[in-house]
């Protein structure tokens, strides 16, 4: 009944995982690279939360010889992240679970990783997560987040669609944005909730949390499309 609930409630979330899992596979060459920033994070017992994969968690263990635990809402990337810790001969686990409600015990770990996770988040979801973010984390602990950034030429005009239709009360959130993924398979929808620097900073600050560092930054060279906030857990 639970499930259920769920489901019906946060529909744009639930689609977008079953996306995430009919395109695990070739995502895993799409993404095979971590991003740069994750160089920032420290700590020996880091969670990848909507890891897909677990790229970049598995290089933060790799880097600070630590223990990485690969946390994702679609079963076929948990699979594909945990191959990704066999090749690397990491030491971790891959778990499938909702990183708003973590199967994971309080106060235990030094970071958390949540790369391209909170922009698939309606803003309850979103503030569930980060609630679970600040439990998990040890005093001291840091989080990252990073979002796409929502002022980018190709999201211009829904933009103004999305304004429209949010004045005459017919959206509920202005920058709400359907992207698909394609393949030969097909394509498959994923839906995005592009927060401003200011809303997110403004999430995980209400999570009790401590914004350190805020920006934007690129996965790839010389793009910076996407928005970056390092926050840390300065008490229990």
């Amino acid at each position: 009944m639970r499930r259920a609930v769920f489901e019906n409630r946060y529909r744009d979330y639930v689609e977008t995982i079953r996306s995430y899992n009919a395109i695990a596979k070739g995502y895993r060459f799409w993404r095979a690279r971590p991003w740069p920033i994750t160089r920032v994070v420290k700590g020996r017992a880091v969670l990848d939360a909507g890891s897909g994969p677990c790229i970049n968690g598995v290089e933060v263990a790799l880097r600070n010889s630590g223990y990485v635990v690969c946390l994702d809402m679609s079963k076929s990337m948990a699979y594909t992240a945990r191959e990704v810790l066999e090749k690397r001969r990491v030491l971790g686990d891959a778990v499938v679970g909702d990183a708003t409600s973590m199967p994971i015990r309080s106060s235990s770990l030094d970071a958390v990783i949540a790369i391209a996770l909170v922009h698939h988040l309606p803003r309850e979801l979103a503030l569930m997560f980060l609630t679970e973010v600040q439990r998990v984390l040890r005093v001291g602990g840091m989080l990252l987040v990073t979002i796409w950034l929502w002022k980018q030429r190709r999201f211009l005009l829904q933009t103004i669609i999305n304004y429209i239709k949010t004045l005459g009360g017919l959206l509920g959130y202005p920058r709400r944005y359907t992207v698909y993924w394609r393949t030969r398979k097909g394509k498959f929808k994923r839906i995005y909730y592009l927060y401003t620097e200011k809303e997110l900073a403004n999430l995980i600050t209400k999570s009790n949390l401590n914004v350190v560092s805020q920006g934007l930054v690129g996965y790839l060279k010389n793009k910076s499309n996407n928005i970056y906030v390092i926050a840390v857990k300065s008490r229990a």
